[in-house]
């Protein structure tokens, strides 16, 4: 199914996601995955969440109804995520809990693209979508 224009850019942005999970998923070293996934995070995840969360879910609210549980399991993921990031930066986190993150990275983008941007693209009108589009722009042209 091909994904509404509204959520194509966060769509897009899930590729880049989904290689942070990969390389976590096979990393060999802390070190290295913990650079590797920082400069991701804070180039991208960081602000990902954000739209998501602060433009995304608004604007699916307005203009639709909402999946109540599929919200509940997005904004579980990204705090469990945010955690482990933080978790990383610190240096606390074994290559076991690594591989965790990755898994976690990974089933969560998959999640979003699989179960919930389908529900939110059903619940949306046209013009909903419209202006769900507009609001995702905006948010990404403002960093």
């Amino acid at each position: 199914m091909k994904r509404a224009e509204a959520l194509q850019p966060l769509s897009r942005e899930h590729l880049g996601a989904l290689l942070a999970a990969r390389k976590l998923r096979g990393a060999d070293d802390v070190a290295g995955a913990a650079r590797d996934f920082l400069a991701f995070w804070e180039k991208d995840g960081r602000r990902h969440f954000r739209i998501e969360e602060e433009v995304l879910l608004p604007g699916w609210a307005a203009g639709g109804e909402i999946d109540r549980a599929g919200v509940a399991r997005m904004l579980e993921e990204h705090l469990a995520i945010r955690r482990e990031a933080l978790r990383l930066a610190a240096g606390e986190l074994s290559l076991d809990q690594v591989h965790a993150l990755g898994n976690l990275l990974h089933d969560h983008v998959r999640f979003e693209e699989r179960e919930l941007f389908v529900a939110a693209e059903t619940a949306l009108d046209p013009p909903a979508l419209e202006r769900l589009a507009a609001a995702i722009e905006a948010a990404e042209a403002a960093g």
